[in-house]
């Protein structure tokens, strides 16, 4: 049913994919590279190519083509949602190399992605609730609701790509629970891609964590996010013991972070809610918990390692939502419990950050001594 000498290829294939960007960054760089280091949201030292994402999408589609051969559980399944990412990652892979594709026109393509989707597969068709469920089941309720969620989702792991090995890791974790959680129910086309996108998503992170060789991407990001909530979403559609909540569970971190920054650039700052900002939660733990101040001006000082430095804490937020998920994937009242317990731990660190009053039990002992010594001078 699964072969993990095939998944450790993937990786493999997804590394030796990242490793070629790397070395031929000379030939590409000028195209590709993510040398504007002034924006609000950059936090890099160095131009960096933003393609990493054409490893992720050549590592697991190598290896699904060997395991679509061999496993007939996967039929159509993978080819569709392929096909159905390409919309959505093309946009996001010219973006990266042109710098030149709006953020509507990407959203716009993850919606046409969603609706392929919904087309050759089918979408969202329940939440649980039997009077909505109804109305789910008439075919354009369904696909405007499948474009909306999917679109969104696709579009808010992008979000969070912001720091070296977040959006990554944090799409091998969801990827991971969904893994688990189709592998208890016995859906394993599903376990299948979900484990091999896990795989070469790791084989990219080697370039990409810690020291940033390669960037995701937007093309990366919005194929990794348009995957994962598609997974979400044929989980729930073809398993009825699993939880329609349990799709927003393993999707929630990069969901809420893209509501709350909507929230908090219209009704707090009164500025377009498309417009970039350093307001993020990775990067107020980037600058408020992770950088340190040189202690002889007002200069900062970057220590090489900080960007990556600050995702570990983003993965132990993300976990938060993610294990009761998997645990409880049958259990709508826990799954909700869960998301309360998330947004409250999300909204109390935020609250915390933004008025510079860090938790000193989450500093690292570098910030803890630079702070130290500053309050003895």
């Amino acid at each position: 049913m699964w072969d993990p000498l095939t998944l450790l290829s993937i990786c493999v294939i997804a590394f030796l994919a990242g490793g070629l960007i790397v070395v031929s960054e000379r030939w590409h760089g000028r195209l590709t590279g993510d040398s504007d280091m002034s924006k609000p949201q950059a936090t890099h030292l160095r131009p960096a190519p933003r393609v990493g994402g054409v490893a992720i999408v050549v590592g697991s589609f190598a290896g699904l083509l060997v395991l679509g051969s061999t496993h007939r559980t996967l039929g159509w399944l993978w080819p569709a949602l392929f096909v159905s990412a390409m919309p959505v990652f093309v946009a996001g892979l010219v973006e990266d190399i042109t710098k030149d594709v709006g953020s509507l026109k990407r959203l716009l393509a993850a919606f046409l992605s969603a609706a392929i989707a919904w087309w050759l597969l089918g979408g969202v068709s329940k939440v649980g609730l039997p009077w909505i469920d109804a109305v789910l089941g008439i075919s354009f309720v369904s696909l405007i609701v499948t474009m909306v969620a999917v679109g969104g989702c696709t579009h808010a792991v992008n979000i969070i790509d912001g720091i070296n090995g977040l959006a990554g890791m944090v799409a091998v974790l969801m990827a991971i629970s969904i893994a688990l959680v189709a592998w208890q129910v016995e859906d394993y086309a599903i376990f299948t891609i979900a484990a091999s996108l896990a795989s070469a998503t790791l084989g990219f992170l080697a370039w990409n964590f810690p020291f940033g060789r390669v960037f995701l991407g937007d093309g990366g990001a919005y194929f990794l996010g348009f995957m994962l909530a598609e997974l979400a979403v044929q989980l729930v559609a073809r398993n009825l013991s699993v939880s329609p909540f349990y799709a927003v569970a393993v999707l929630f971190y990069p969901v809420f972070e893209t509501l709350y920054s909507i929230w908090r650039r219209k009704f707090k700052r009164g500025v377009p809610v498309d417009q970039p900002d350093a307001l993020h939660l990775h990067q107020l733990i980037f600058r408020r918990m992770v950088r340190v101040s040189d202690l002889n001006s007002t200069r900062r000082y970057v220590p090489p390692m900080s960007n990556a430095m600050a995702s570990p804490y983003l993965w132990g937020l993300a976990l938060v939502g993610l294990i009761p998920a998997t645990i409880w994937w049958n259990n709508t009242l826990l799954l909700c419990i869960s998301l309360l317990v998330f947004t409250l731990s999300y909204i109390w660190l935020y609250s915390r950050l933004v008025r510079w009053r860090r938790p000193a039990w989450l500093l690292l002992p570098s910030v803890r001594r630079a702070r130290t010594q500053r309050h003895r001078k």
